[in-house]
């Protein structure tokens, strides 16, 4: 038998013996009347579920202690929490079923009915079926306007979404209720917005929300690089060139290494502002992230001798082995050696989240484990052949 089931079966035990304890203290057992009904309203169900848990008929179980639960008020905390470990083996629908059939009791207490909200929420959102869940919590957040579990619930389900409106709306909603500046956040959020008016053609619109960003954080290197690409596409590379500047000056230097595929984006762009600009930062700024990341981007980009003139213009030097084994995987040798930088390189994980540790290959402004925004840098060390933990 299943860990899970006897702990259902020793808090369903531990129930039953509650109730027997709590109706003895009331009762006069020398009326027998009183003692049968006893055994039938409330201890007879409870030693049925226990029964049906022990011939693994876990939902017949779960008929009699929702019996239970609408005969005795005292113990709906208990089958709250029964429907939570449903929840937490990934049993969705048993755990739905039992807190809606809780909601379902007559004269429910406001309080009672905010909890099975909640726990409805929770359920649905463990299940996938977020649109439910948004509903839930909404009704749980109509009883109770500052809870944050749900207001950190829908703020994630908006922006799983992309409903970037109504995430900026509920960030605003925290700030209140937790009385702290979500300002960072909040400029993600724009750009995000950006990059959708940008999929509409509102290039006025883009523009605007990137000020908010900037304005919000002039850190957030996505606006940064959203701005860059913009100013290219308007062709105004003077311009481009300054929000370079901007971007080397004022964001987080580990995010440096996003910007030569951004600079590559318009090669006439490239060739006469930004790979002179970029030689020259190199002279005072031996980023070797940032160099291996540009030779990279070239070997795309271009092709793979520019790439190859780039690395030795650059005298890449003093690299960890995780750098040369990305150079190796660009060479086109056809040795055991090469083949396996090519195979690692086409599977390793390039960055990692510094507030939870998760992998992924590529970035991602948006962690999809602890769902912090900006916390995405690059895997330095020697990292090698599966070396990497967390992976996602």
């Amino acid at each position: 038998m299943s860990s899970f089931l006897l702990i259902i079966i020793a808090v369903a035990g531990l129930v039953a013996a509650a109730l027997l304890w709590k109706k003895k203290d009331d009762l006069d057992f020398s009326d027998p009347t009183l003692e049968h009904e006893l055994e039938d309203t409330r201890v007879t169900p409870l030693l049925r579920g226990i029964n049906y848990l022990l011939s693994d008929k876990p939902d017949q179980a779960l008929q009699e202690m929702v019996q239970v639960a609408k005969i005795r008020s005292e113990s709906a905390e208990v089958y709250m929490a029964l429907g939570e470990m449903f929840r937490t083996q990934g049993e969705y629908g048993r755990a739905v079923r039992i807190h809606q059939n809780l909601l379902a009791r007559p004269e429910v207490s406001l309080e009672f009915q905010f909890q099975a909200y909640v726990s409805l929420g929770r359920d649905f959102q463990a299940g996938g079926l977020l649109d439910r869940a948004l509903k839930h919590y909404a009704k749980a957040l109509a009883i109770q306007p500052d809870h944050l579990e749900s207001l950190h619930a829908c703020l994630r389900i908006r922006e799983q979404s992309n409903e970037w409106d109504e995430a900026e709306w509920l960030v605003s909603r925290l700030e209140q209720v937790e009385n702290q500046s979500y300002h960072e956040h909040r400029a993600y959020l724009k750009v995000e917005m950006a990059n959708d008016a940008l999929v509409k053609h509102d290039i006025v619109l883009a523009e605007a929300l990137l000020d908010e960003a900037l304005k919000l954080s002039i850190g957030c290197s996505h606006a940064h690089l959203l701005r860059i690409e913009l100013l290219q596409k308007d062709n105004n590379f003077e311009q481009a060139v300054k929000q370079t500047e901007s971007f080397l000056s004022d964001v987080k230097q580990e995010h440096h290494v996003l910007l030569p595929k951004v600079l590559l984006q318009n090669l006439t762009f490239y060739e006469q502002y930004a790979k002179p600009f970029l030689l020259n930062y190199w002279q005072t700024n031996k980023n070797m992230e940032l160099g291996v990341a540009w030779v990279e981007q070239i070997a795309k980009a271009i092709d793979l001798p520019v790439a190859i003139s780039l690395q030795k213009e650059l005298n890449l030097s003093d690299l960890s082995l995780r750098h040369e084994l990305r150079l190796m995987a660009l060479q086109d040798g056809s040795d055991n050696l090469h083949k396996q930088a090519r195979e690692w390189r086409l599977l390793s994980k390039m960055f990692a989240c510094k507030q939870c540790g998760v992998q992924v290959h590529d970035m991602r402004w948006h962690c999809p484990k602890c769902h912090h925004w900006g916390t995405m840098e690059p895997l330095q060390g020697a990292y090698a052949f599966g070396e990497e933990q967390h992976a996602q």
